[in-house]
């Protein structure tokens, strides 16, 4: 489609003594067929004022009642299209013809002209910070999961977990809909996912009550890119990094877009290959002496990591306004590291060095992930008036096959013992979701909307563990088991919301329904919890001015315990270390306030203050075997935040612009773990820089910095980390093609650290993870 023709016919006629007119006309697409949803702005002269606003509807018809004679501009705006102005016309009471205006596709326009506007990297909303990874130079190379550990406001553990704002419990999500796993399953899913594929980062921190109130910190959502461009045409792309070790991967897809249908496929593999090395010392009291101390050093190697994603979907706009679209997403990956572990054990007061054990590990992972969805909206007159469904179907596997062999030295008695352990797992996760949002449009610019939503989800994960005894591996019965879980969430919610002269106000109520069963099948024991609960949220939004605004917003969320959480039964992850579930646990609930101030959409700075109850934190402790260390979820008791965030949109030269963002907060724990007191509490603050530079023939730069200094999170406290990432890209073949090289860690440093204290046991953890990498990728496109 080359340009669209609005062909609009004016009439005015004498209301009254007043002489009022009306201006009515309708809007056609280059094949005839009406277009719904233009933006029609109708402008006063000399001074270009706004005075009225309305768009097309479904028939591409318009009407502005109650005009006054005099000179007028028409704008006319579509997302799609260049926005473009009629020349002056004036309004009397008799009809009016203009011009046919023609709108040319974005696309061609960028093609025809040297400067293009870009929008902010980072961008903030009433209810949401919004992060653009598309336009990102830096973006590449990357996964998900490393994506993440960068993008201002957030803090992650590196094993699926997040913080926003210094918040723990973040809920993801991809396209709007919950993955429906967490901790190292989700982590697992968002390293086969590559930044290329993303389009956008939406972080929200204070969440409507249309949202699921799952997530205590709020929600991430990973938006993937979606074909924009009409006619038929596709990419691939290769690219490769190289750090300690060499990795890389390459992708395609397809689009074909033409009278309302919309289809794409998008397929990418990649290659992982890494090492690191981490050290652990673990201190052991009692009554306050120091009983025992273990270094642990451990070297991570993979050499052998694949991972495929295959994303394809087709939508349909039918000509009365209604949109038919469903999709299919498949992911599959294996990981097969290995490590070596060696640990000294040194008895006290005397300072004995009493044992040493070699371990050897190895792990053969793998997961296959599919999410199908299919989801019909039809739209009434004007945007806000509409029916929406969606269905999600999303069963999820993960396989374990995991070896640990160590060879234990009694120094005291020069005594030697072999040891090991098997760990199989057969993990199954099925989800099924559905829900309906409606919209209507009330008087005075008000909206009613209503929704309900149902979540059905079960586990099933089957373990056998096996240990060596006497040069026999023979299963190990007390930690093997088979556990299911199902977990059903009944949800509906009511929002209002309106405008009253400079205020936009929303109010909205979510109730959801909750029902959990665990079934511990190997113990015959079962356990129901049924329970209701409210989540109040709400919304102020006062314009001061064109250049001033105010807001504030508040939401109640909730955190409930799963599947990993409450199995009572022991996973090990390495020879020494394992993991069990707590039954007992209790559904941690929070409360968030926030207020801001915006500027010119420049600069943005919020407050905000929350408040948690029953937090879940994961305790780790003295395992039941000397040199063993057990990890547990335990409800610690309460905690409050307070956090401060400046955002600043920066535009230093036409061809460098720039987005600054720095957060403070303060975590405050209190409460009791195994009847000792908790009390931990600091302060922390986080910063990033990038800035973009354009440069001619078609090259442009980005640079990052950033920054996070400690965080207390429960009786732990993370320490600094920061980076300095350094990318360029050049536009060949006519724009067509493009190539990028990235440095991430130019500038980093080389071992984060986490010191953690509780009760009889103090943990201090260096990491020195290969996060310094060179990369370089190439990308053709052709076709539309």
């Amino acid at each position: 489609m080359k340009s669209t023709i609005l062909c609009v016919l004016f009439s005015c006629s004498v209301l009254g003594a007043f002489a009022q007119a009306t201006l009515s006309g309708k809007v056609f697409d280059q094949g005839g067929l009406p277009m719904k949803g233009v933006s029609i702005r109708l402008l006063q002269l000399p001074d270009s004022t706004l005075m009225m606003q309305t768009t097309a509807l479904a028939d591409g018809s318009f009407e502005m009642r109650g005009l006054q004679k005099g000179e007028y501009l028409v704008h006319y705006s579509s997302v799609g299209y260049v926005s473009m102005f009629s020349r002056p016309y004036t309004l009397t009471t008799t009809s009016q013809a203009v011009v046919p205006i023609f709108l040319p596709p974005t696309e061609q326009a960028i093609e025809t002209v040297k400067v293009v506007g870009k929008q902010a990297s980072i961008r903030q909303y009433a209810d949401k910070m919004v992060v653009d990874v598309e336009g990102s130079v830096l973006a590449e190379g990357n996964n998900v999961l490393e994506l993440l550990e960068k993008t201002p406001g957030l803090v992650s553990d590196g094993k699926g977990n997040f913080s926003i704002q210094g918040r723990a419990g973040a809920n993801v999500r991809i396209d709007g809909r919950d993955m429906y796993v967490s901790g190292e399953q989700l982590a697992s899913i968002l390293r086969g996912l590559q930044a290329s594929e993303v389009s956008k980062l939406e972080l929200m921190s204070n969440p409507s009550a249309r949202e699921d109130a799952s997530g205590t910190a709020g929600i991430i959502n990973i938006v993937t890119k979606r074909n924009t461009k009409v006619g038929f045409g596709g990419d691939v792309s290769l690219r490769g990094s190289q750090g300690r070790s060499f990795d890389g991967g390459f992708g395609g897809g397809l689009h074909y877009k033409v009278n309302g249908l919309d289809m794409y496929v998008q397929g990418n593999e990649n290659y992982s290959r890494t090492n690191s090395y981490n050290l652990t010392e673990r201190s052991f009291y009692s009554q306050g002496d120091l009983m025992s101390f273990q270094r642990q050093d451990e070297k991570k190697y993979l050499d052998n990591a694949v991972s495929h994603s295959v994303r394809a979907g087709a939508k349909y706009e039918f000509a009365n306004g209604g949109i038919l679209d469903g999709s299919v997403h498949w992911m599959e990956g294996k990981y097969k590291p290995y490590a070596t572990i060696e640990m000294d054990t040194w008895n006290y007061p005397n300072q004995v060095h009493a044992s040493r054990a070699k371990s050897f590990n190895n792990f053969d992972e793998s997961y296959k992930n599919w999410t199908f969805n299919v989801n019909y909206a039809n739209k009434y007159e004007g945007e806000d008036h509409f029916l929406k469904f969606n269905f999600d179907f999303a069963p999820h596997g993960n396989d374990y096959n995991n070896r640990f062999e160590t060879d234990v030295f009694d120094l005291l008695n020069n005594t030697e013992k072999a040891i090991g352990r098997t760990n199989v797992q057969d993990l199954s996760n099925t989800t099924y979701a559905g829900r309906l949002d409606y919209s209507r449009p009330l008087a005075n610019a008000n909206k009613i909307e209503l929704g309900w939503k149902g979540t059905y989800f079960f586990i099933n994960n089957d373990v056998v563990n096996t240990v060596l005894e006497n040069k026999l591996w023979v299963k190990d019965i007390a930690t093997s088991n088979r556990f299911q879980y199902t977990q059903h969430i009944e949800a509906v919610y009511a929002i209002y919301s309106g405008k009253y002269k400079k205020i936009e106000y929303q109010a909205g109520l979510r109730g959801e329904y909750t029902f959990i069963n665990a079934n511990q099948v190997t113990l015959n024991k079962k356990n129901d919890q049924r329970y209701f609960d409210l989540f109040p949220s709400g919304s102020l939004l006062y314009n001061l001015n064109e250049n001033h605004m105010l807001r504030s917003s508040f939401s109640s969320r909730i955190e409930r315990p799963g599947d990993h959480d409450i199995n009572v039964f022991r996973i090990y992850e390495d020879a020494f270390s394992y993991f069990e579930g707590n039954p007992d646990l209790k559904p941690e609930k929070s409360y968030i306030t926030e207020i801001g101030h915006g500027f010119k959409n420049r600069l943005f700075t919020t407050l905000g203050i929350s408040y948690g109850k029953d937090i879940i934190n994961w305790i780790m402790r003295r395992g039941d075997q000397v040199g063993e260390n057990l990890s547990k979820p335990e409800n610690i008791g309460r905690y409050l935040n307070y956090s401060a965030s400046v955002m600043y949109n920066q535009t230093l030269t036409r061809w460098w612009t720039a987005s600054h963002y720095v957060n403070a907060f303060y975590n405050d724990y209190s409460g009791e773990i195994d009847q000792v007191n908790l009390d931990a509490k600091g302060s922390s603050w986080t910063a990033n820089s990038r800035h973009t530079l354009q440069f001619k023939y078609g090259i442009r730069s980005e640079i990052s910095m950033y920054y996070r200094s400690g965080v207390t999170t429960g009786p732990s406290r993370t320490d600094q980390r920061y980076g300095l990432d350094l990318a360029a890209e050049k536009k060949m073949f006519g724009d067509r093609g493009m190539i990028k090289l990235a440095v991430n860690g130019l500038l980093r440093n080389a071992n984060p650290q986490l010191t953690s204290e509780h009760g009889d046991l103090k943990i201090f953890y260096s990491d020195f993870p290969d996060n310094r990498k060179v990369l370089l990728s190439l990308s053709y496109r052709f076709g539309n």
